[in-house]
């Protein structure tokens, strides 16, 4: 008892000098942003659940940039895609670190998961053996397995639509992830799941990254009173070492709901994108092959990006050395969010943001807008600077080409209640999981667009 009186008091001094060296600091301050309690700051006004809201409320408030904090640990959140190109991309040299975050890297990943690890040699070279394997170049490799695995999604959904589509969603991310990772056989739908597991773990991960989501990183200065205790300890060793990749496979997956979501409630916006690839496939289904020739599917890919960020907040930042931005001092230490959901709302790139229009990605004669012109679409679902996620071209491709099958296979139709009413998803409900969150659950009937779809997919397979 007497050890943890001493560490206690030990653990009020730390934090109190803390907030004395915070408050020493120079004399340019950090982004404005709400008001807080003395030694708690925001902690009490940030929510456990769906943040990137309250983060996007405030954003209303106090601007492109602004700053809160959590028990003296400041956290300075990005809104306008100019200041998160300029801080985490100009700047990536002194923004491409991530914080401590003691319970999900020292705990659970056992410093072992490079997504989250600092940005060190064993970082560099984790990242480098990633980069050579999901690379560009390299994805390209993965296209067999990703036209296979959604032929399997649309023949799955046609012969089993007693399922949730969730569950034929889930089994092809599943898939994917098991073949491209481990080279293994594919998940069947109705067969075991030896992915499964990892549900579990995405769990416990993705809520740690979040602000709030553990206690040790709320309050760092306890960490060695817990880690000198068995009992305490065991609620945090509750998982083991990650791979790569793990962050965009469930991405994926929770875009592609999205997707569903905004043709339920956009049907119209799915005109031209179908129109489009009648004229180029006609009664086969669409391949990779033509990519260059469907444009639209690629900006309908990039709307759903945009519209729904299925991570929202990414993955945080940390600032390695003092920042001078403007009239502003983003201090060393500070954790950086870059908040998608408004960036991707930023009206001085993306007017209506809270609209769904594929056509915001296309010139008038319906070309693909130019990446140098206008786009950060893929930082709203990979994140920015040096850090972003070296699966982006995989997840990229998986999109591209599930969305491409899925409109060329289908009509989306609502569900039915008990009085034959359609049920319209509610575009505004959300479920959070931590570091990504799903549209609330809904319901979707798909209706083959030819009466022969089997027969036009296997005989796609023989050619």
């Amino acid at each position: 008892m007497d050890n943890l009186f001493v560490l206690s008091l030990l653990a009020i001094l730390l934090l109190l000098l803390r907030i004395i060296r915070s408050r020493g600091q120079p004399s340019r301050p950090l982004p404005p942003g709400p008001r807080g309690l003395p030694i708690l700051g925001n902690l009490l006004q940030v929510p456990s659940s769906l943040l990137f809201l309250k983060l996007a409320e405030w954003a209303k408030e106090y601007g492109p940039i602004y700053s809160y904090s959590m028990a003296g640990q400041p956290i300075v959140v990005l809104n306008g895609v100019k200041e998160a190109s300029d801080i985490l991309d100009r700047c990536s040299a002194l923004t491409s670190d991530r914080p401590r975050l003691i319970k999900l890297n020292q705990y659970l990943c056992r410093g072992l998961d490079f997504g989250i690890m600092p940005r060190n040699n064993t970082w560099r070279k984790h990242r480098r053996a990633a980069h050579e394997g999901l690379n560009i170049r390299v994805s390209k490799d993965y296209r067999p397995i990703q036209e296979e695995e959604t032929r399997l999604l649309v023949e799955g959904l046609l012969l089993h639509p007693e399922l949730d589509v969730v569950k034929h969603l889930h089994r092809q991310s599943s898939s994917l992830a098991w073949r491209e990772i481990f080279g293994r056989e594919s998940i069947s739908l109705g067969g075991p799941d030896p992915s499964a597991p990892m549900e579990e773990i995405f769990r416990v991960l993705f809520l740690a990254m979040m602000p709030g989501g553990s206690f040790v990183d709320t309050f760092p200065f306890l960490n060695p009173l817990i880690s000198r205790s068995k009992w305490i300890r065991q609620f945090y060793d509750e998982t083991t070492t990650f791979f790569v990749n793990a962050f965009s496979e469930p991405q994926t997956e929770t875009a592609l709901r999205y997707f569903l979501v905004a043709m339920l409630l956009h049907p119209e916006t799915a005109s031209a994108a179908r129109a489009q690839l009648d004229s180029v496939v006609g009664g086969r289904p669409p391949t990779f092959l033509d990519y260059d020739q469907l444009p639209q599917i690629e900006a309908m890919v990039k709307e759903v990006l945009r519209w729904r960020p299925p991570a929202p907040l990414g993955l945080p930042h940390c600032a390695t050395e003092d920042i001078v931005y403007g009239d502003y001092l983003i201090p060393k230490g500070s954790i950086i969010f870059s908040n998608l959901w408004s960036i991707g709302r930023d009206p001085s790139v993306y007017p209506s943001g809270d609209a769904f229009k594929p056509s915001r990605f296309l010139t008038p004669s319906g070309s693909p807008i130019p990446p140098t012109a206008n786009t950060h679409e893929d930082a709203l679902a990979f994140g920015y600077g040096r850090r972003i996620c070296v699966g982006k071209s995989v997840a990229m491709d998986t999109m591209w080409i599930t969305v491409a099958s899925l409109l060329w296979a289908f009509d989306f139709r609502p569900v039915m209640n008990e009085q034959g009413s359609e049920m319209l998803p509610d575009g505004e409900a959300f479920w959070d999981n931590g570091a990504t969150v799903w549209p609330a659950k809904f319901g979707v009937r798909f209706i083959p667009r030819f009466e022969d779809l089997t027969e036009r997919i296997k005989a796609s397979v023989l050619e």
